[in-house]
């Protein structure tokens, strides 16, 4: 599948739907995006002086953490 265009991403600020959550969101959940997962929207959330950009993936889509084995 090709790519979205950046300009037909959602971008939501200071909130978005309950249904989309960031990675650490994701992992306080035990889950993460899977391995061909995209971005769903974009999340903009801006506090006092600073702005912090982050991607939102649908829980839907989301698959169980996988634990990292020490080699």
């Amino acid at each position: 599948m090709p790519p979205m265009p950046r300009d037909k991403i959602p971008i939501y600020h200071q909130t978005h739907p309950a249904d989309l959550a960031t990675i650490e969101a994701l992992k306080l959940e035990g889950l993460q995006p899977a391995d061909c997962q995209r971005v769903a929207a974009l999340f903009n959330l801006r506090s006092h002086n600073r702005e912090h950009l982050c991607g939102l993936y649908r829980r839907s889509d989301a698959v169980t953490l996988r634990v990292k084995e020490n080699a």
